[in-house]
């Protein structure tokens, strides 16, 4: 068992390890994107506002990473066992998954806008005239498939993963408020930027806007992902 019952509840090395493992190979994700989007981003301050929201993403992600690492290192035991403390494993197992919805978020959002591009690109009426991609070959079916395994991937980063890291956490060590009062921490003022950004990026200027009702929809993310 991952869980070793003594003078309280302590995690095995082993399990933290494979959480470091994941944030470590999680960073490194972030880097390459962060490069790719960067080379696409140097036409001056145009180019970087058609990747913002990617770009913001992979920036929360990079932080959550740092702080996953920092909630999982800091909870080792500085003993001969070298087991590791609840609280602060759950905190940063938790971490974990937000940073990886985060790179989920950005990917997802940034290769299916720029599929759905493409499928637009080659409907009948567009200029690709000359185009041998049947329209209908993504544009039909493919899209929502698409969708649907993305969403399926950022539900399980963003809600069951983390949330159920912290029940485990709560039902261990009776500190269920901490981890939620976490989670909701980190959540709700990444998702109030987000609003922000989907704001400046994709609504005109002038238009009025509903900031409240955008702040709402950052919650169920893969709805904005083809927008």
């Amino acid at each position: 068992m991952a869980l070793v019952r003594g003078a309280g509840t302590k995690i095995a090395l082993n399990v933290v390890r494979t959480r470091v493992t994941v944030l470590v190979f999680n960073l490194t994700i972030i880097s390459v994107m962060l490069s790719v989007l960067g080379g696409r981003a140097e036409g001056g301050d145009q180019g970087f506002l058609v990747h913002l929201s990617s770009f913001v993403a992979l920036f929360t992600g990079f932080c959550l990473t740092l702080l996953g690492l920092f909630w999982l290192l800091s909870s080792q035991e500085w003993d001969e066992e070298g087991l590791s403390r609840l609280e602060p494993f759950t905190l940063g197992a938790m971490t974990t998954y937000l940073a990886l919805s985060q790179t989920v978020t950005a990917f997802m959002h940034e290769y299916l806008r720029r599929i759905n591009s493409a499928i637009e690109a080659v409907r009948p009426g567009s200029a690709e005239t000359g185009s041998l991609v049947p329209p209908d070959v993504l544009g039909g079916t493919g899209q929502p498939v698409l969708l649907l395994l993305g969403s399926a991937i950022w539900i399980l980063t963003t809600y069951v993963g983390p949330l159920k890291t912290g029940i485990k956490g709560a039902v261990c060590g009776g500190r269920g408020w901490v981890f939620a009062a976490y989670y909701a921490g980190i959540q709700i003022p990444i998702y109030w930027v987000y609003a922000e950004v989907w704001r400046l990026q994709y609504l005109p200027a002038d238009q009025p806007t509903n900031l409240l009702g955008e702040f709402a929809v950052q919650f169920a993310q893969p709805l904005l992902w083809f927008r």
